[in-house]
């Protein structure tokens, strides 16, 4: 190994602990340190075993072929300059099998710490303009300084799920459990004083999935006094919270009124699926490419709903990509999620339960916007996807055996 490969190695470390930290807090740096990590991963020594680490690990295989369909979408569509420009902003999750090849299992634990440190970071922040000490921009209706609520959120379940699931099932000294209870606390309330619904939705689900993985194995009865009592803990939040009460309330009046020809944000969604639909059954066997979405659905907005604006985004990943690539596209989306399961009932040890929960958390958020196209949770598919879903001690084993059972 030459010296420049000896330092590419090395470097490639601290920068996954730095995008880590860098993925909740700033764009502009986590593409920084995304460029810096694919020269590392080049310069690095052992380019062919990585390429072999990739073909061998079936998440990896879903995901490029994931990708390949972008490519090959460009061939029956109108609109090459936007299908082009949706293919690159798919590197966000071409850089899973990057990542895949440069995690380290003894760093797993600084890449969780440095999210979580960021994500509190991000809630302190959030805390300070509720105070009225941060004052927000003229004609800004959220918390969330310096990020969208649309990213955060879900983040901040994410980031609530690690800490509980390290409460319940991690090795805690007196002090640390204590901390970990205080930062749980503290994120648990900032969730309900922020305003993204997906989040709010994506939280609940973590937390009944955490609820049958505490007490499935040690008390059924216990499981199902805590499942009758999580209704109880939705409504209480719901009476305390005004942000949260605000939210519900708000998406239930524009559900409703969604046909009345206001424009508000879920009647906009509503109707953003609902042309969709209506497009992809027109075209559910091919779909209609890679770049034609903008002007496809303008065409059938303009019929059914000509006083909504256009969109080049359903805020729903299922239907963007069937829209795009038929049956094709829905089904190589799910496999990646499938994928997922059963490596995670596949592989042990400590995070097997953040690798049941992982998929399905995504699964959940993507039920109102396309999150592997969006930034900062494309990012955050390629990083945790890659120490999550990496067979250390098995290795090339796993692909086999995974192959046989294909078969």
């Amino acid at each position: 190994m030459n010296s420049l490969a000896q330092k590419a190695t090395a470097a490639s470390s601290p920068l996954l602990v730095l995008f880590a930290f860098a993925l909740p807090l700033s764009t502009s740096v986590t593409s920084i340190l995304a460029i810096l990590l694919i020269l590392v991963w080049i310069a690095g020594d052992n380019l062919g075993e990585k390429l072999t680490d990739i073909f061998h690990n079936p998440l990896a295989i879903a995901v490029l072929v994931y990708l390949g369909l972008h490519a090959i979408g460009l061939l029956w569509s109108e609109n090459l300059d936007w299908g082009t420009d949706l293919l690159l902003k798919q590197w966000k999750l071409l850089l899973f099998p990057v990542f895949l090849t440069l995690v380290k299992k003894d760093q797993i634990k600084y890449y969780l710490a440095a999210f979580v440190t960021a994500i509190s970071i991000q809630a302190a922040k959030a805390y300070l303009v509720w105070l009225g000490i941060i004052a927000l921009a003229p004609g800004s209706a959220f918390t969330t300084e310096g990020t969208s609520h649309v990213v955060y959120n879900p983040m901040l379940a994410l980031a609530i799920y690690i800490i509980l699931q390290n409460l319940l099932f991690g090795k805690n000294r007196s002090l640390s459990k204590t901390l970990k209870t205080l930062l749980f606390l503290f994120l648990f309330c900032n969730m309900f004083i922020t305003a993204g619904r997906t989040g709010h939705v994506v939280f609940f689900v973590l937390l009944l999935i955490t609820l049958f993985q505490y007490f499935q194995t040690r008390s059924k009865k216990m499981l199902v006094v805590a499942l009758l009592l999580l209704p109880l803990l939705i409504t209480a939040i719901y009476q305390i919270s005004p942000t949260f009460r605000s939210r519900i309330t708000t998406a239930i009046s524009e559900v409703q009124n969604f046909r009345s020809g206001e424009i508000t944000s879920m009647g906009c969604r509503l109707w953003f699926c609902t042309n969709t639909w209506q497009l992809l059954k027109e075209n559910w066997l091919t779909g209609i490419g890679t770049g034609d979405f903008p002007l496809e659905y303008a065409k059938i907005n303009q019929v059914r709903s000509p006083a909504m604006p256009a969109t080049d985004n359903p805020h729903n990943q299922y239907l963007l990509v069937t829209a795009l690539f038929g049956l094709s596209g829905l089904v190589s989306l799910l496999s990646i999620f499938i994928c997922q399961l059963v490596l995670a009932m596949k592989l042990k040890g400590s995070l097997a339960h953040l690798r049941l929960a992982f998929p399905i958390f995504f699964l959940v958020i993507m039920l109102s916007e396309s999150y592997l196209q969006v930034y900062e949770t494309g990012f955050l598919f390629s990083l945790f996807s890659s120490f999550l879903y990496r067979p250390f001690e098995e290795g090339q084993q796993l692909s086999a055996s995974l192959t046989a059972n294909q078969v």
